[in-house]
C-alpha cells in the first residue's frame, strides 16, 4: 500500500472523520471535485458516500445561500462536480443516477463537441505545473514551439478527449452544466478582453450547447482574485467554484465556493480522509508555496 492509502486508513479509522461528518459537516454542505475517474473507483466512492451522506445538487446548495434558509438541505449535504467535461464522463452518469446522485459538469465549451484537446494533455506531466505560471498568451506560443499544439487545433486522427455534442444529449436530463472558460486558460494569466470571453461567452456557449440555463462557474485550476469574482458576477452567473478546501455554510460566499476534494485515483480509505478535510489542513501548515491543485494527481493533470 502507498504512503498515501496508508495515511488514509489511519485518518479514517481514527474517528475523526466520523466525528467530522456527524458534527462540524452536519449543517454545512461538502462540495466534491473530479475529473476524470475511472467507473469503478466512482462507483466505490458512491458506495460509501450514499450510506453517509445525503446528495443534493449545486443548484439546491446554491438557492440556500440566497434564500438565507438552510433549512430546505438534509443533513450533510453533499455535492459531486466534474470538471473540465471529459470524454469518459459519460459512463459515470448511468453510476450517478443509480444512487440518486445529479451531478454537476463544468464544460470547457470551446474543446467538448470538437476533435480539440486540452491544452495540458499535449506535454508530460511534469511540464504542466511550471506553464500553469505563465501569462495565457506565453503559454499558447510555448504550446506551439514546444509541443506543436494549438488550443483551437483540431485533431482528426485522435480519440476526442471531451464529451461529443451526442453525449451531452444523451446525459442532459440527468445532470447539470455549468461552465469552466472555453480553452481552459488561468484566469490570472489572460488580459482583460481574454477574460471577458472566457467568463463571459462561455456562459452563453453552455446555454447553446445544452439548451437550459448556465448559472454555475468554476476556476480553471482553482485560480482566481478579486477581478476574476467581478467577470463571473458581472456575466450573470450565481456562483462559483474553487478549489479551496473547506465546507459551505450559511453566509458562505457563492462566489468563492470550497471544495472537500478529492483525487480522481483515490481509494475509499483516501477518500474518507479527504472528505474529512484533515489532509488538506495539514497541507496548510507546511511552509512554501501551495499548489493551485489542492490533491495530489498520479495520473492525468486535470485541473
Amino acid at each position: 500500500m502507498s504512503r498515501q492509502g496508508l495515511a488514509g486508513r489511519a485518518i479514517r479509522y481514527s474517528g475523526l472523520p466520523w466525528l467530522i461528518r456527524r458534527v462540524w459537516a452536519r449543517r454545512r454542505a461538502s462540495i466534491m471535485l473530479y475529473h476524470d475517474p475511472d467507473p469503478e473507483t466512482f462507483e466505490a466512492h458512491l458506495r460509501f458516500l450514499a450510506r453517509h451522506y445525503n446528495f443534493v445538487s449545486l443548484d439546491a446548495v446554491v438557492d440556500a445561500l440566497y434564500a438565507e434558509d438552510w433549512s430546505s438541505l438534509p443533513d450533510r449535504p453533499l455535492v459531486v462536480t466534474l470538471d473540465d467535461g471529459h470524454a469518459r464522463n459519460r459512463r459515470l452518469v448511468a453510476i450517478a443516477e443509480a444512487y440518486g446522485l445529479r451531478p454537476t459538469i463544468f464544460l470547457c465549451t470551446q474543446i467538448v463537441g470538437t476533435q480539440r484537446g486540452f491544452w495540458f494533455y499535449a506535454m508530460p506531466l511534469d511540464e504542466v505545473e511550471a506553464l500553469k505560471r505563465l501569462p495565457w498568451a506565453e503559454l499558447q506560443k510555448r504550446l506551439a514551439r514546444d509541443w506543436s499544439f494549438k488550443v483551437t487545433q483540431e485533431g482528426s486522427d485522435r480519440s476526442p478527449e471531451a464529451l461529443s455534442r451526442e453525449d451531452l444529449d444523451a446525459i442532459a436530463d440527468r445532470v447539470d452544466f455549468g461552465s469552466h472558460t472555453r480553452f481552459h486558460p488561468i484566469l490570472p494569466g489572460c488580459d482583460e478582453t481574454t477574460l471577458e470571453t472566457e467568463v463571459a461567452v462561455s456562459k452563453r456557449e453552455v446555454e447553446a450547447l445544452t439548451g437550459r440555463a448556465c448559472d454555475h462557474f468554476a476556476y480553471p485550476n482553482g485560480n482566481f482574485g478579486e477581478r476574476e469574482v467581478e467577470a463571473v458576477r458581472r456575466a450573470g452567473y450565481r456562483s462559483a467554484r474553487s478549489i479551496e478546501v473547506g465546507w459551505t455554510r450559511p453566509g458562505s460566499d457563492p462566489y468563492r465556493l470550497k471544495i472537500t476534494g478529492v483525487s480522481d485515483d483515490a481509494s475509499v480509505d483516501t477518500m474518507v480522509a479527504q472528505l474529512s478535510g484533515i489532509p488538506g489542513w495539514l497541507r496548510s501548515l507546511r511552509p512554501g508555496p501551495r499548489s493551485g491543485d489542492p490533491l495530489p494527481k498520479t495520473e492525468r493533470p486535470g485541473c
